[in-house]
């Protein structure tokens, strides 16, 4: 099997990113089992056969589309490139630094935040609607949530993920391994081995030495075997047997960088884009960019939720889809002040996108900041009961709005149930102090603005 999946899933898949990207796929299917050119549409590729040889040369196909131009008709203008993805990108708001001591309390705020705001996702990270979700905190009698997730519901006979216990309501005692709180961790790594010299390389390199393959899922995972196989050049790992460059994660690993740099959004993206480009392309990278930014605006003096907004939109370039969707969310908000009707009215037009895009997600967490308006328990539950991937929302959205409020403004029955204790599976971390990270961000931020 290549790498994160079979021929034929790589070839759906593929299929759905280049359309979504622009190239004229449709122009080339072939249906014509027999011809060299064999190209299935999505719809006839179940009447193939099933042998994973047989749909690599379908693939290979359909491959060699990404070297012609994007169709006439395509909106949409998503460069890769750091400098350009910036000049098309929105003027940011002013903002003014914090001193040392507003730094601190927010820092935590931001950590701890998104450390509770995982757990409390984390459980329905099941790719529940948020229809069922709905259902399912009524039969708990926790609707709207307010709290962590009760783990069974008896009126539905349904239980949540049975490896998420320890972050289910009742059995909270520490933040459990999950990528999420992990790539923040693989972060800090890397700015404390590296400092802002670190390369797309060293980032893939922290992780093979730090992390399991199998705790990496999407473009990671792909990224990874690419980098430990050591057959393809870095700079092409994101293009190769990787239909799932524009997925979430990106936005669940650049916080760090938008710790570091409070204030300074440009540093924070430049920083980010380097990182997420390892595996990443377009609103891949985009994600990652806007969540670095919107935390360096949290990060800022009296920060407002258009702010932070308008500054995670000003890392991204105006004719993006993700612009476009995170625009579309505050528009629908602003028209309707309903956060139901909003979240319903982002979830039928991204519908199409799988659970671990970014584009759909990011929309999810713009919703969480927007009508959460800066209060930290309304806003990481408005992201975790609007379903697709409840942890990574609700982590983006604690981190970002934690970050605004500072640890004074956050409930303590969010954060003191973990015990000041994450438990990881980062060699270089393993069992460790939320507390600790706290301040090691912190020196980190010291030395690197000098």
């Amino acid at each position: 099997m290549p790498g994160y999946g079979d021929y034929k899933k790589l070839y759906f898949e593929e299929f759905r990113t280049m359309k979504w990207e622009g190239y004229d796929v449709d122009k080339y299917v072939n249906n014509d089992v027999t011809s060299n050119s064999y190209m299935p549409s999505l719809e006839n590729m179940e009447n193939q056969p099933q042998d994973d040889g047989f749909w690599q040369k379908p693939y290979e196909n359909l491959i060699k589309i990404m070297d012609t131009p994007l169709r006439d008709d395509y909106p949409y203008y998503e460069p890769n490139d750091f400098d350009e993805i910036m000049r098309e990108a929105q003027e940011a708001p002013t903002l003014e630094p914090l001193t040392d001591e507003e730094y601190k309390k927010r820092i935590y705020g931001a950590f701890y935040g998104r450390c509770a705001s995982v757990i409390l996702g984390k459980p329905l990270e099941m790719g529940l609607t948020k229809k069922f979700i709905k259902e399912y905190l009524e039969s708990v009698d926790a609707y709207p949530l307010n709290d962590f997730v009760p783990e069974y519901s008896e009126k539905l006979n349904f239980r949540l993920r049975e490896d998420c216990i320890y972050s289910a309501k009742g059995h909270v005692e520490f933040a459990q391994s999950d990528d999420d709180i992990h790539y923040t961790l693989l972060g800090l790594l890397l700015l404390e081995t590296y400092g802002t010299d670190f390369t797309k390389e060293n980032v893939g390199w922290s992780w093979a030495n730090n992390i399991p393959y199998l705790w990496c899922w999407c473009a990671s995972r792909v990224a990874y075997y690419h980098l430990v196989g050591g057959t393809v050049p870095v700079d092409k790992i994101p293009y190769t047997l990787n239909p799932w460059r524009e997925c979430i994660d990106g936005q669940i690993r650049t916080d760090i960088y938008g710790y570091v740099f409070p204030s300074d959004y440009k540093n924070a993206a430049k920083y980010s884009h380097r990182d997420t480009s390892f595996s990443l392309t377009k609103n891949g990278i985009y994600g990652g960019m806007f969540v670095a930014g919107a935390i360096s605006a949290a990060l800022s003096k009296n920060p407002t939720v258009d702010k932070i907004i308008d500054t995670g939109l000003a890392c991204i370039p105006k004719k993006s889809r993700l612009y476009e969707a995170i625009t579309f969310v505050r528009d629908t908000y602003n028209e309707t002040k309903n956060r139901d009707k909003t979240a319903d009215a982002l979830l039928e037009k991204y519908k199409e996108i799988p659970c671990e895009g970014t584009i759909n997600n990011m929309a999810v967490v713009a919703l969480g900041i927007i009508a959460g308006e800066l209060d930290y328990t309304k806003s990481i539950t408005i992201a975790t009961m609007c379903g697709l991937d409840t942890d990574c929302n609700a982590g983006t959205v604690g981190s970002i709005v934690g970050a605004a409020v500072g640890i004074d403004n956050i409930e303590k029955r969010w954060y003191e149930p973990l015990n000041d204790t994450i438990k990881s599976v980062v060699a270089s971390f393993g069992t460790c102090k939320i507390s600790n990270i706290c301040e090691r961000i912190i020196a980190q931020k010291n030395r690197l603005n000098k």
